[in-house]
């Protein structure tokens, strides 16, 4: 089994510690929040940066980026025979097919899913909460001719697991795992393969769903920049590699800058990259989540980045490891004393939790003015129901886990402060309770949560 080794610095694998230390500057003036980040140079881990209390190793919720390992898969049926880019969807899928359909739905291809030229008119990428997907996306029809619009389309992704799994008999996770997931050991500790969410359907949904740790990220990054192969054997289809990794459609349809990260391209569920190599140089390309999920593959520095975070602004992001990560290559070697820099914050690293500065917690009861119940706080802990099956528990000035979670609160001139921070996903709840009297006013933002003032009141027993 192929290893990602170690290097000791990040100067052993052809990358400045001065860089990686950009970064970590960059990151706080910006407010980004990355969770884990590997650098890989030359086949190595020239930096990994895990910030507290999340790690490199936990199975991270990826949203779109899944779609990357989705496309992978129909690479895999198209070497085995399959199917064909050209195979139309209809004609693998005709039980859900409409009624009618029109001429432009009868034309959609694999193809055009992967490339998100479908044609699908934008509604059909709305929630479906009932069984039937693939009939309910395919109802809305076409507004455009297939491959002549881009327009970006997660449940186009669906349908492509759709027909990965009526012709292989498999889910895309389960078809994947002797192909992709244990050649390259992207496995759970009991050896099955890494989880992926289902539609009521029993189908893999393809287009996000996927759980996988930025370690596991790695690997995957890694033999893309190898052109598939791992430990001397070509795993993934080198055609599929060939189509997937260049652009395929103009994704920009007038809405961006030439220059702009979301117009330059888009292959089979990638992204063509910004980037300072002269036309016709080895590419620059990645998959990417919301809220920064990100594998990043530079050929010409023969690196890869990833991360998994809980940062809203992509671009930001991009810019961030462009600016540092990726640039880290061009520099020259920090000096020892640089280096030594760079280790002491690597093992630092950590988001800081509510201080508590020892005052007394305003213990009660406090509802929303319907009466609904939103706080309860005794004398050295919190709790804050967030639906009917989960409620928040908080500690004062002690972060604790409970059920993926970690927690904790403490009081700060006459204010409690609360942060909350799932370790598996991008998601953070951050609560500011201001007091008066029998009454209080409680603030809550953070990533996930919709930023709102509540007015709360003491109950009476």
């Amino acid at each position: 089994m192929q290893h990602l080794p170690f290097s000791t610095r990040p100067e052993d694998a052809g990358v400045s510690s001065r860089g990686i230390l950009g970064y970590i500057a960059g990151r706080a003036e910006m407010g980004i929040e990355p969770h884990a980040v590997w650098v890989l140079r030359h086949g190595q881990v020239a930096a990994r940066l895990c910030f507290a209390p999340y790690d490199d190793q936990t199975p991270h919720m990826l949203f779109s980026l899944s779609k990357s390992f989705c496309s992978a898969a129909a690479g895999f049926a198209v070497q085995e025979g399959l199917l064909t880019w050209d195979t139309k969807v209809l004609d693998v899928l005709p039980d859900v097919a409409p009624e009618s359909p029109s001429e432009w739905l009868q034309s959609v291809t694999l193809h055009h899913l992967l490339t998100m030229g479908s044609g699908l008119k934008p509604e059909s990428d709305g929630g479906k909460a009932e069984p039937g997907w693939a009939k309910q996306v395919l109802a809305f029809d076409c507004d455009h001719a297939p491959g002549s619009h881009y327009h970006y389309n997660s449940m186009g992704t669906y349908l492509v697991s759709c027909m990965v799994q009526h012709v292989t008999g498999m889910t895309v996770r389960d078809y994947l795992l002797p192909r992709l997931f244990a050649p390259l050991g992207i496995l759970k500790p009991d050896g099955s393969a890494p989880d992926w969410d289902c539609s009521p359907d029993g189908i893999n949904v393809g287009g996000w769903g996927l759980w996988l740790s930025c370690a596991q990220i790695a690997r995957f990054g890694q033999c893309l920049l190898q052109r598939g192969v791992w430990d001397g054997v070509q795993v993934l289809p080198r055609e599929w590699l060939e189509k997937a990794t260049v652009s395929q459609i103009d994704n920009g349809n007038g809405e961006h800058p030439h220059d702009h990260d979301w117009n330059m391209g888009y292959g089979y569920q990638f992204w063509m990259c910004k980037t300072d190599h002269e036309p016709g140089q080895k590419p620059r390309y990645r998959g990417d989540g919301a809220l920064s999920q990100l594998c990043i593959v530079d050929e010409k520095r023969d690196m890869v980045v990833c991360c998994v975070s809980g940062a809203p602004d992509i671009g930001k992001s991009l810019e961030l490891i462009y600016t540092h990560l990726l640039a880290a290559a061009d520099m020259p070697p920090a000096d020892e004393a640089v280096q030594v820099e760079l280790q002491e914050k690597l093992a630092a690293l950590a988001y800081p939790w509510p201080e508590h500065d020892g005052s007394d917690m305003p213990a009660g009861e406090y509802t929303t003015e319907n009466g609904e119940p939103a706080l309860t706080i005794a004398a050295d802990s919190i709790t804050m129901p967030l639906n009917p099956e989960q409620t928040l528990l908080a500690y004062a000035g002690r972060a604790e886990e409970g059920g993926g979670v970690m927690t904790c609160c403490g009081m700060q001139e006459g204010e409690l402060h609360l942060l909350a921070r799932v370790l598996n996903a991008p998601f953070t709840l951050q609560a500011t309770v201001r007091f008066s009297g029998e009454a209080a006013e409680m603030t809550v933002s953070g990533v996930g949560p919709e930023a709102k003032t509540i007015t709360l009141k003491r109950k009476h027993q």
